[in-house]
């Protein structure tokens, strides 16, 4: 039996995944014909690889509908195709069951290349709905969140709906940390979990009425705490057993209910503010998970972000690399990685993941105060970047 887990991470300085609700597009009255997909998924690799360079290949995988383009060597590409299409059949026996009516471009490039097309520094990966693209630095959990959006973009547009922030954010959330299996996805507990125990016991927690009717400005503005409770509404969905008989629902009634509020009070049994005490107390007695890794980042085993002097290391992944050999602190700024100069996280999720797997590197890092030099060994292929 395969099973393959998903990394479980939580970002502290909050990681502003790119959602463009505005650009969400519904599709053409009839899908394309599969060979008009196949040629156009063929321009599309000849158009992007004349756009990015010799550096960069193209694969296409036609029954999926996906383009790769990338600038990974070719294990890491074939690891990171693996990955998307072992997800990609997992969500069509969970929920997202529609095919995309077009082909899915997934760009994987060089760090210099990403920086000029991210919309933020410290995003490092992104979904253009209106391109149809997908964009990211990263390898493990930003892109399969981002992948999700992608897949929910062709199921919504299959019956030309557009969801709200707490429903695609939610789906993407819960499944960015999972596991896969024959049975298809299980969303886990992550460490989105903390803010949620600690907004409780601040009684800081967004009502569920005022979440399920915030549009994307809103949501955005509380960021951290509503991606946190929406993914866990959506676990209790799912551990209940009502996570796909609600979508369907939702999906069904959604002209009557667009914010998804009446479907979501049928599938729980009760109202918004009645649920809440419930829900509230189901948190409360999830445990935390022990350990997290980072973006991308299996091979050393780290959770870091941006420092103005480099990429401060703000958590060590249980028995991971550099837990195991004790030589990178938490607090550590790392200047410099495998030779490559690191100034921001993205350059380092980069760096780690062009240094290859087994072997150790040289790391240039600052601690209180103090410039200091270590060897690092770093995992596995396996485990990611």
């Amino acid at each position: 039996m395969f099973f393959r887990r998903l990394s479980s991470v939580w970002v502290v300085a909050i990681l502003v995944m790119v959602s463009l609700l505005p650009h969400f597009t519904m599709p053409a009255d009839g899908a394309p014909a599969k060979q008009d997909l196949v040629a156009g998924a063929k321009k599309i690799a000849r158009e992007q690889l004349k756009k990015f360079g010799d550096k960069y290949t193209s694969k296409i995988d036609p029954t999926r509908h996906m383009v790769f383009i990338s600038a990974l060597d070719e294990d890491h590409l074939n690891e990171t195709i693996k990955l998307i299409e072992d997800y990609t059949d997992a969500q069509r026996r969970t929920l997202l069951t529609s095919k995309p009516a077009w082909n899915i471009t997934i760009i994987l490039p060089t760090v210099d290349d990403y920086t000029p097309l991210a919309p933020g520094k410290d995003i490092i990966g992104f979904y253009n709905p209106a391109g149809r693209r997908l964009t990211s630095i990263d390898k493990g959990r930003v892109l399969i969140h981002e992948f999700t959006h992608a897949l929910h973009h062709a199921d919504m547009a299959s019956v030309k709906q557009v969801h709200p922030p707490w429903v695609s954010e939610g789906l993407a959330t819960l499944f960015e940390s999972s596991e896969i299996s024959p049975s298809g996805l299980t969303g886990e507990v992550d460490m989105r979990l903390a803010v949620l125990k600690k907004a409780i016991a601040e009684k800081k927690m967004i009502p569920l009425d005022d979440l399920v009717a915030m549009g994307h400005e809103r949501f955005m503005k509380q960021s951290i705490l509503a991606y946190s409770q929406s993914r866990y509404l959506m676990l209790y969905l799912q551990e209940t057993g009502r996570l796909k008989q609600w979508y369907g629902r939702y999906k069904k009634d959604f002209t009557s209910d667009p914010n998804g509020k009446k479907t979501l009070e049928w599938a729980l049994g009760s109202k918004l503010k009645k649920f809440e005490a419930r829900w509230h107390k189901w948190l409360g007695e999830l445990k935390l998970p022990a350990a997290t890794s980072k973006r991308g980042s299996g091979r050393l085993g780290l959770e870091f972000k941006n420092d103005r002097r480099g990429a401060k290391v703000i958590a060590l992944k249980k028995d991971g690399a550099a837990e195991v050999a004790g030589r990178i602190k938490v607090g550590d700024i790392i200047t410099e990685f495998n030779g490559v100069k690191i100034k921001t996280a993205v350059q380092l999720a980069s760096a780690i993941r062009s240094a290859g797997a087994d072997r150790t590197v040289k790391v240039k890092l600052i601690r209180r105060g103090r410039s200091k030099t270590v060897l690092q060994p770093l995992g596995s292929q396996k485990t990611g970047c």
